[in-house]
């Protein structure tokens, strides 16, 4: 019995030290879209059910199929795109702003900027360019790509969280 009770308490130790290494057999960090509900794991029947059918569809740049919503996001008329790959998997979600001004489109790339530098420290890229710029926040659970292209034609801003499936390492780029 004595030699039973050692075996259980060496069992137990190995389940806990095991289960700590491991975060419970946690998946890690999940993250949050600030401009939806979204998430990895939901799947297109989820996203209909919050957003609706959608009227704006194309061909994803991941196989499958994107799905355009009209989004507010700061108090600004947007568009959400849910980009899906050939199996049906959420690969990118992105806000995407347009606007008349110059001024503008740089204040709501600041503004995001700044709220992404608070939330996950400086940028692991950042392209310094007048016409088209941006920043890549390079995370375990997905890369965050901020860009904006201001030309005389096309003022435009794009927010994008990628699947950690098709994410890159900081020294991969």
């Amino acid at each position: 019995m004595k030699h039973l009770r050692s075996i259980v308490a060496v069992v137990l130790t190995l389940i806990l030290f095991s289960s700590v290494l491991t975060g419970c057999s946690s998946s890690g960090k999940t993250v949050e879209f600030p401009f939806t509900s979204i998430t990895w794991d939901d799947t297109i029947d989820d996203m209909v059910e919050l957003e609706g059918t959608s009227d704006n569809t194309y061909d994803s740049i991941y196989g499958g199929t994107t799905y355009a919503y009209p989004k507010e996001y700061l108090d600004l008329k947007g568009t959400v795109k849910y980009m899906y790959d050939g199996d049906e998997k959420l690969m990118c979600v992105a806000w995407v702003y347009s606007a008349d001004l110059s001024d503008d489109l740089e204040e709501t790339y600041d503004t995001i900027h700044e709220k992404l530098e608070k939330a996950h420290g400086e940028s692991g890229y950042n392209t310094e360019n007048s016409t088209n710029h941006g920043s890549v926040w390079y995370l375990d659970e997905g890369n965050i790509i901020l860009s904006a292209v201001t030309t005389d034609t096309q003022k435009a801003l794009q927010y994008s969280y990628l699947n950690p499936a098709v994410s890159t390492k900081e020294d991969e780029e």
